[in-house]
């Protein structure tokens, strides 16, 4: 769950809920931990400004090393969706990654090379105001509060920005490591690897987490077990997700759409529609068309439950979700594009339609991974019949192309 706060060069900003339990937890570490240490003898309150400020600064932070990427990706092509910060920092959502191994290098490395300068901003300034040295007492407190924030915030970026070297797919390393190995390896085992290296660092992370419980600090050793844990699982979901897309390339819609489906009419009534539809085929929904087969909208079950009682003097067109409300996408679509839509609304079907509107066809979130399962289980048979008569594997084709307007 999140929300939209703002648009940067058109690219929506989200903050996702978990924001809330680190803004308490970190503005918590800072006042009773981080700033006392560095800066006593200040107030209660003063230390609580300097962890929400510091806290601020975090998530700014890492808004801007994202941006960083996100900007860049633009420049070359690639789309963005949007940018969700959240309890382990931020993401950019693309559409589609470039294959370009000097892109993906440059658009990865742009990322920690912004924290470094952010974080060099920071200094500066601490180093500024260490040379003024105000006479009355509470000046010296501002610039005491002052000092503590800009420290925070020097330290803060340099820290995102060596995290996110560590080769740990899919952060930045991880695609600078997949990047420099495409040079030398197809696309896929590239990636393969550099997930394989990523789990092995999660592992390393959550083995030092626990020592770190043991031997020093409970609240440190919890968070590297915590961030092994994202990166394990970051890693390991990246994966699955890009052999799917594997297995789907260039699959379109029209290949696995389902033509024979059971439509109902808008001025059907309720109670025709549960006695003579959902009672009898017993399924969860059904798409609704008018008298030329054009889609027009779909009646649920659910819709049904939500409106309450008094329903069966009404019409189907009174209670169905609205044509708006549905993913509606051509037959030559790729199904790749399909199955992101399906799992970024949340939801499980794609009505297939012509240039007309009218509905010839339906997609559920089923049959694409039943598509790639098949798939699949032939690439399996296949590469065991190519072993049984021994025969060699065609050569792999490095995926590394560099468009003329490069830089």
């Amino acid at each position: 769950m999140s929300f939209q706060i703002l648009k940067i060069k058109n690219i929506p900003i989200k903050l996702h809920f978990t924001l809330i339990f680190i803004f308490v937890f970190l503005t918590w570490t800072l006042s009773v931990g981080f700033m006392p240490h560095y800066y006593p003898n200040l107030t209660r309150t003063e230390y609580v400004v300097m962890g929400v400020t510091g806290t601020i600064i975090l998530f700014v932070s890492v808004l801007i090393h994202e941006l960083a990427h996100s900007i860049l990706s633009i420049k070359y092509g690639v789309k963005v969706d949007q940018i969700i910060l959240f309890i382990f920092g931020g993401i950019s959502e693309i559409k589609e990654e470039t294959r370009d191994f000097r892109k993906e290098f440059k658009i990865a490395v742009i990322g920690p090379l912004t924290s470094f300068g952010v974080g060099g901003i920071f200094l500066s300034f601490f180093l500024f105001i260490n040379f003024i040295s105000p006479e009355a007492t509470e000046a010296q407190t501002y610039l005491q509060v002052l000092k503590g924030v800009l420290l925070y915030g020097f330290i803060v970026n340099i820290l995102l920005g060596v995290f996110n070297l560590l080769p740990a797919f899919p952060m930045d390393g991880g695609r600078m490591l997949r990047a420099a190995l495409v040079r030398w390896l197809d696309y896929q085992r590239a990636t393969k690897i550099s997930v394989q290296v990523g789990i092995i660092i999660s592992f390393v992370l959550i083995g030092l987490g626990i020592l770190v419980i043991i031997r020093a600090s409970p609240i440190a050793g919890l968070w590297l077990i915590l961030i092994g844990w994202f990166i394990q699982s970051g890693a390991k979901a990246y994966l699955q997700q890009f052999e799917l897309s594997n297995l789907l390339k260039n699959m379109k819609l029209k290949d696995i759409m389902n033509t024979s489906f059971i439509s109902v009419k808008p001025d059907l009534s309720i109670r025709n529609l549960i006695s003579d539809y959902f009672d009898v085929y017993r399924k969860g929904s059904f798409p609704v068309i008018d008298d030329h087969s054009v889609l027009i909208g779909m009646i649920s079950t659910d819709d049904i439950l939500n409106k309450g009682e008094s329903l069966f003097e009404k019409k189907t067109m009174d209670i169905m979700q609205p044509l708006s409300n549905l993913i509606v996408m051509k037959s030559d679509m790729q199904v790749n594009n399909a199955l992101e839509q399906l799992v970024r609304k949340r939801m499980n079907r794609i009505f297939v339609v012509d240039d007309d509107f009218k509905l010839i066809g339906i997609v559920s979130k089923t049959d694409i991974l039943n598509a790639a399962q098949e798939r699949a289980d032939y690439d399996e048979i296949l590469k065991y019949t190519r072993k049984s008569l021994g025969l060699k594997e065609g050569p792999n084709k490095k995926i590394n192309t560099v468009d003329s307007d490069s830089t």
